[in-house]
């Protein structure tokens, strides 16, 4: 249904029936209401919007009045304010919907009054809204720019930790839409803005052992030879059925369990260690698999970890969990 815009001021809510968005993916962020305000009431830091790194687009904003002239879509979602603490020299802050903001006062002037959705949530939940509210909507949607900038605002106020896997996983969960292409382009933007460190240990089985010596607070033999009751074999990514050959043919000397120890190829910019280990844990469990319909018992097969091998990320001391 389409209603003209002035007369929105006009209708109840119930009239109007507008969706309501969903940001369950934001931990500790509610839609609490919806409430009528004229746009002078409302507190708008169009310069303080990250999601937008150039504020407001001119071009957008025209292209929106152009639309907005010809009425409100019902099934559009409404554009958003947020509480702000008592004393404030507002009430509400415009939490999202900037350039319909200023469409609508470009066409109606500042005494114009609309519907909002009310967010209640903090600061650090409202970066995440801003960034999945112009991702999950057909408007402007985020310049990757406009995301690694968020995102490095995140970092330097302590919501996000720098470090690569965690900013993947972020873009991951907050981008949900991107090309995969896109999502790997942002997290290397803020790879570069941030200074993420990403030295990276390959192994041989030379320096394996020296892991071991130095650092392991586990001592692990590698080669199958039995230590604690144990066989253990390291196995690089890629290599997984040439190890279950070992570890079968060792089992059937000994009848001891075996284990495995993984380390993985230096990341590439479409997959990173994180990326490579699950891939390797993907692998090996479908292995397995195989191996258990054909009538194999694989008890005695387990995996204990991952090498550490990003500097400063990885904890040195003990092998890497991966579920």
């Amino acid at each position: 249904m389409i209603i003209p815009l002035k007369d929105m001021s006009q209708k109840t809510i119930e009239d109007i029936q507008p969706p309501k968005p969903d940001f369950s993916m934001v931990p500790g962020v509610k839609i609490t209401k919806q409430i009528k305000l004229k746009l002078k009431d409302i507190h708008v830091d169009d310069l303080g919007n990250t999601a937008r790194y150039h504020g407001t687009d001119p071009a957008q904003v025209e292209v929106l009045q152009k639309s907005l002239a010809n009425g409100w879509d019902t099934t559009e979602f409404l554009p958003c304010v947020r509480e702000l603490p008592k004393g404030s020299a507002f009430k509400h802050e415009q939490a999202y919907g900037f350039n319909r903001g200023e469409a609508f006062e470009n066409l109606y002037g500042e005494d114009f009054e609309f519907w909002f959705d009310v967010i209640e949530c903090d600061d650090n939940a409202l970066l995440d809204v801003r960034l999945v509210e112009n991702e999950g909507l057909p408007k402007a949607n985020n310049k990757e720019i406009d995301i690694k900038n968020t995102v490095m605002e995140k970092i330097a106020g302590g919501f996000l930790t720098k470090n690569e896997d965690e900013v993947a996983d972020y873009v991951n969960r907050v981008c949900v839409f991107r090309t995969k292409q896109s999502k790997d382009n942002i997290v290397r933007l803020v790879k570069e803005a941030a200074n993420i460190n990403d030295k990276f240990v390959e192994y041989s089985e030379a320096k394996a052992k020296r892991w071991v010596k130095n650092y392991s607070n586990i001592k692990y033999e590698f080669g199958g030879k039995l230590v604690n009751n144990k066989h253990t074999f390291l196995c690089k990514q890629g290599s997984a059925y040439r190890t279950y050959h070992r570890m079968i043919r060792q089992y059937l000397k000994t009848n001891k369990k075996c284990q495995v120890v993984f380390h993985v190829g230096k990341p590439t910019p479409n997959m990173t260690c994180k990326d490579k280990r699950i891939a390797t844990m993907e692998a090996w469990n479908e292995g397995i698999k195989n191996l258990e319909s054909l009538g194999c018992d694989t008890s005695f097969m387990k995996v204990a970890g991952f090498l550490p091998q990003v500097v400063d990320v990885d904890q040195w001391h003990s092998l890497i969990k991966v579920a």
